[in-house]
């Protein structure tokens, strides 16, 4: 494992793994970048079906990427339903969550594809495939490397309709989140209907009621247009949040946005504070800086490596203290805490540490059929004569852990 250092790792997977803000985008728009890569240029990525797909039926899928200037290929593919096969010659293996190359693949003027299987479950629904891609241009550094997270939506056994990212369930959704599910009644978190212009308010979206208050809550691009007067309830640091004795003051006038000394939002935490509210950014100062019951959250120093990483418990860096490294196993964490994972992780004889399992280390490829590349670059890097394969899903998933954890 002692490439890591060179590999960077492309982003989060949308659903079970991160949290809602990073969810799906469908039909191909870019999702989380590859960390520490600095190319440009054209880059598309497409998933196709050989056929029509029906419940319970095998389709080949096809994955084509151009990218300008790239000369080696290497993906991560999983789905939300039915299962993933790979297909001879490909240069595909089943890991954990899907399916990964084997070795970087060799790219013809900047294109190249993998074709893999896909069967779908017996009832009708809906697949979303899930594609991470990152193509190196092979000179050993992250210059020229590009990543990218795509989403393609596949329907079998029942016509397709265009769904939008629905957050507030106001019954709108984000115009530029989609997904394709079949025709019927919304999925769970999105709506038929697009257009909300603010998807963390249920008040705000098209045809709403629009009030006095400096918000365009009808989404038709003008504030206050034709609004009524709202509640306005005392502001005593004018910060524009009104807390709960002053709403239980009875000092409750109609009117707009801005009135001084009132405001139309609750939630203020510290009345006599003006730099303490909702609507406020948490700084580490011991604080509750914008009123959600936590303090400092996410802001504070954190120090130690892989397992080891831990948070400060003030904003004194001292005041840090990393956990105790173990034993390092094949299991894709940085047990260890030495910045390196599965780095001589235990396996018996006759096993290699390979994307979080040990397996049967056969010196080639399990079909025979595709040369690893002696190039190497951002994330592509491979060591063929070590006989530890590179599969990239491996590395994407340790990168799913780290940017969870850097979340808390």
């Amino acid at each position: 494992m002692r490439l890591l250092p060179r590999i960077a790792v492309l982003g989060v997977l949308a659903g079970s793994l991160v949290s809602a803000e990073a969810f799906a985008y469908s039909g191909g728009v870019s999702g989380p970048d590859c960390v520490g890569c600095h190319g440009s240029g054209d880059y598309s990525v497409n998933v196709t079906a050989s056929g029509n797909l029906a419940p319970g039926g095998t389709v080949t899928l096809t994955l084509s990427v151009n990218a300008s200037g790239a000369s080696v290929l290497g993906t991560f593919i999983g789905v939300n339903a039915g299962s993933l096969g790979t297909i001879g010659g490909q240069g595909l293996a089943t890991v954990p969550q899907g399916l990964s190359h084997i070795s970087p693949k060799s790219m013809s003027s900047g294109s190249a594809s993998f074709n893999f299987s896909f069967t779908a479950p017996s009832s009708p629904g809906a697949v979303r495939v899930d594609v991470s891609t990152l193509a190196g241009n092979g000179n050993g550094k992250s210059s020229g490397d590009q990543g990218k997270r795509s989403f393609f939506d596949f329907v079998y056994g029942c016509s397709p309709a265009t769904y939008y990212r629905d957050l507030d369930g106001d019954g709108y959704g984000q115009t530029d989140k989609t997904i394709v599910h079949c025709a019927g009644s919304p999925p769970t978190g999105y709506a038929s209907e697009p257009g909300d212009c603010n998807d963390s308010a249920e008040k705000i979206y098209p045809g709403a009621v629009e009030t006095c208050n400096q918000v365009d809550d009808d989404c038709n691009g003008e504030i206050d247009d034709d609004a009524i007067p709202v509640e306005l309830y005392p502001d005593a640091d004018g910060d524009g949040y009104y807390s709960v004795d002053e709403y239980l003051s009875g000092d409750m006038i109609m009117g707009c946005v801005p009135t001084p000394g009132y405001a139309a939002e609750p939630g203020d935490c510290r009345p006599d504070d003006p730099e303490v509210n909702p609507g406020q950014e948490e700084i580490c100062n011991l604080i509750d800086d914008n009123c959600d019951n936590r303090v400092d959250e996410r802001v504070r120093p954190r120090c130690g490596t892989g397992w080891c990483e831990a948070e400060a418990s003030t904003c004194d860096p001292d005041s840090c203290f990393p956990g105790d490294p173990r034993e390092e196993v094949c299991n894709l964490f940085d047990d260890d805490c030495d910045g390196l994972v599965d780095d001589d992780a235990p396996c018996d004889a006759g096993l290699t540490c390979i994307a979080g399992e040990c397996r049967e280390a056969t010196g080639g490829l399990p079909d025979g059929s595709v040369e690893p590349s002696d190039s190497s670059g951002c994330s592509l890097g491979v060591d063929s004569s070590s006989g530890d394969g590179w599969l990239l899903g491996g590395y994407l998933m340790l990168g799913f852990y780290w940017l969870r954890r850097r979340r808390r």
